[in-house]
């Protein structure tokens, strides 16, 4: 038997190659099912020495450029913080400023406040003075004088009109109680309401009185125009106030004018 006679079929070979190849075909594509083939990777490139430098050639120059960036960056943020400096001085600067023209302009307010506060309390001890003497004095001396001129007249006739006597000198005190206090009275009231708008003003504005009576002379606040002799009081004690002082937010208005004891020999 020759070799050749041994030799398979070729076309029987083919056959079975071409059956086996769409049978894979076949299971692959059940298997993809409706997916699109993948694309294949594409291959990189190789990488040699001239490529690794041209990297880090062009990493140099980006580091560069950000470090120019950062210390441009810098040089503004420094500057920008010098002008908010400058500003926030300029800004504390404008606080004092303004202060300073807001108490010129409330001067002229506050000084009027103080002169008409004095001159109400003046004017009040005028009233109070002129009801005493009007009221109570006249009054009284009203009918010292009946009662002088009535010891004057006969015997008899101070018999027979000693009640009369009475009765005139208790009317004479009674009118000068009901007519001329009232008057007086109103008028007080009316000097007390406007002392007291007055008063809530001045608190309001941060004008006050400064208390002198009794306290130790404080030369800040007050001028000595007398010395006087008590001996009921210590040395340097204010025992009255001539003229009143006033103080606006710590700054001296007006001086207070007292008279105070003056120191003892020896002490």
């Amino acid at each position: 038997m020759s070799v050749i006679a041994q030799w398979p079929d070729v076309e029987e070979v083919l056959s079975r190659l071409r059956h086996w190849l769409v049978q894979v075909r076949d299971e692959a594509d059940a298997l993809c099912g409706d997916e699109e083939p993948a694309a294949e990777a594409p291959l990189s490139a190789p990488v040699g020495l001239f490529q690794l430098v041209e990297q880090f050639t062009a990493l140099r120059h980006e580091l560069k450029l950000s470090t120019k960036s950062a210390r441009a960056l810098e040089q503004e943020s420094q500057q920008a913080l010098g002008g908010l400096e400058q500003a926030m001085a300029a800004f504390r600067a404008v606080g004092p400023k303004e202060s300073e023209a807001a108490q010129r302009a409330a001067w002229p307010l506050v000084q009027a406040l103080a002169e008409l506060d004095e001159a109400l309390r003046r004017g009040r001890a005028v009233v109070e003075t002129a009801r005493r003497r009007i009221v109570e004095e006249s009054a009284e001396a009203l009918t010292r004088d009946l009662d002088e001129r009535f010891r004057r007249q006969p015997w008899g006739f101070r018999w027979l009109a000693a009640g009369w006597h009475r009765t005139v000198c208790t009317l004479v005190r009674r009118e000068a109680a009901e007519v001329h206090g009232k008057v007086f009275d109103s008028l007080l009231a009316g000097y007390e309401l406007i002392q007291n708008r007055l008063q809530r003003a001045m608190t309001r504005e941060g004008v006050t009185r400064i208390a002198c009576l009794g306290k130790p002379v404080d030369p800040h606040t007050m001028t000595v125009v007398e010395a006087v002799d008590d001996p009921a009081h210590a040395p340097g004690t204010v025992v009255e106030e001539v003229r009143p002082g006033y103080v606006w937010n710590g700054k001296v208005i007006q001086y207070a004018e007292v008279r105070a004891v003056r120191a003892r020999p020896g002490s």
